[in-house]
């Protein structure tokens, strides 16, 4: 039986250029496609199903680095080559940064171009056997209840065209919830765009969203595609979306009653297909009552949503995300680390994690930079966890070490404030009402 034919997508604006590599990729074997320009090449990839894009750096329209970071954007498992010419070593080293698997310098070498497309479709075919899985099978690593009923969640919602609204504090795993949704979904194989609202220039976001047409605004040079319109009919992740202006957020209530929306300066509505997840940090409903923030958009964007929880509540996790951090780092750094210490693993299980999943992963990544060994040692540990280590030993209350007394003192305090209120606690902690619950009897708190 004949394997597939791999398929190449070839982007440059030089006909020659391309001529000679589709007619060498052909000759070996690769079914080809080519395009001229940034736009059509963006184009044909969200048409098609390409093993490798290879692009070049000068185009017009975008450069090659702009059209990398749109593809590694909605399409991150799909490899990228860059060509650039001989002696611009330093826009080579650019894309790579941004996720480019390897690069070429024109004029090529001998059978350089062949060879190198070879090994980047050899390692990724690797890589896409060892990160395989069962559809509908989640990647949120975790057996905590919050977790299992996150998990349950998405099984029912991955298919419906509705807006989630994923809530929680900052590194709590929104973008790994958002994604999965899209990954299990039957979008998958269709864009995701994330975008981070918090960072975008007041100035700019709605050109960045939408998009605007050459000469509609003074700096607007050439026609830009906005990223509802690259998300096509797959998926737009719109992260911290409580800090967008009031004027985006009329703008964002118009698009998703109307299904529509505007390039800036253009006349033609474009139809909006893609699903809308939004991810916030912020108390939306307090917000709303402050009047920074849209009550109807809110509850245009609060039809499905997914809380997820702080780290502190789920310590039970703790133990399986460092064991699931440390294989993670292990590939990522070419590292062997075989198993965490005792005294680490209690430091790991007794730090409060302030910034959540995010700052336990950020802790086992520089760990494992810093070990010289193959098991993971206390002394590895970034300093702060290990002074809270060392603190909590001489600190432990009526058998309770300093991480129970602190969240006891904080479920205290948020009981406090909403009137014993057990629903409206539970929200303000970010935890289920049945967790609340469980922690209440653990803690004798009745």
């Amino acid at each position: 039986m004949n394997e597939q034919k791999k398929r190449i997508l070839v982007i440059d604006d030089e006909k020659i250029i391309l001529k000679v590599i589709r007619e060498e990729l052909l000759y070996e074997g690769y079914e080809v496609d080519v395009a001229s320009d940034a736009i059509q090449g963006y184009e044909l990839i969200t048409k098609g199903r390409y093993d490798l894009v290879l692009l070049d750096y000068q185009m017009p329209f975008k450069n090659g680095l702009e059209l990398l970071v749109d593809i590694k954007t909605a399409y991150p498992k799909l490899p990228a080559m860059i060509m650039t010419a001989y002696g611009s070593i330093d826009n080579a080293v650019e894309a790579m940064k941004l996720g480019a698997y390897d690069y070429v310098t024109k004029p090529f070498e001998d059978n350089e171009l062949i060879v190198k497309i070879g090994q980047a479709l050899r390692v990724t075919e690797r890589m896409t056997g060892q990160t395989k899985r069962e559809d509908g099978e989640t990647s949120i690593v975790g057996h905590h209840e919050s977790i299992c009923e996150i998990r349950k969640k998405i099984r029912k919602i991955k298919d419906l065209d509705l807006t989630v609204l994923l809530t929680g504090d900052s590194g709590t795993g929104k973008g790994v919830v958002a994604r999965e949704i899209h990954s299990v979904s039957n979008r998958s194989k269709r864009p995701f765009i994330h975008v981070n609202c918090a960072v975008l220039p007041a100035n700019l976001i709605e050109s960045e969203l939408f998009g605007h047409v050459k000469g509609s605004f003074t700096g607007a040079t050439d026609h830009k595609i906005g990223k509802f319109e690259l998300a096509k009919d797959g998926t737009i992740f719109l992260d911290e979306i409580g800090s967008l202006n009031p004027g985006m957020q009329a703008k964002l209530l118009t698009v998703l009653q109307e299904k529509k929306f505007e390039s800036i300066g253009a006349v033609k509505s474009v139809q909006m297909k893609a699903r809308i997840i939004a991810a916030t940090n912020r108390n939306l409903e307090v917000a709303v009552e402050n009047r920074e923030f849209r009550e109807d958009l809110y509850y245009r964007l609060n039809v499905i949503r997914i809380e997820c929880p702080s780290l502190r509540f789920r310590e039970d996790d703790i133990e399986e995300l460092v064991h699931y951090f440390v294989q993670k780092s292990n590939k990522k750094m070419g590292r062997s680390i075989a198993s965490v210490g005792e005294e680490t693993m209690s430091a790991l299980l007794q730090y409060k994690w302030p910034g959540n999943v995010r700052e336990l992963e950020n802790a086992i990544e520089s760990a494992i930079a810093l070990s010289e060994g193959r098991i993971l040692e206390f002394e590895d540990l970034p300093i702060r966890i290990q002074k809270i280590s060392k603190t909590s030993t001489d600190n432990e209350l009526n058998g309770r070490n300093l991480l129970e007394i602190k969240e006891i003192k904080e479920i205290e305090a948020a009981l406090m404030r909403n009137g014993g209120h057990r629903e409206k606690t539970a929200k303000s902690l970010g935890i289920s009402r049945r967790t609340l619950q469980y922690k209440i009897k653990k803690y004798d708190l009745g």
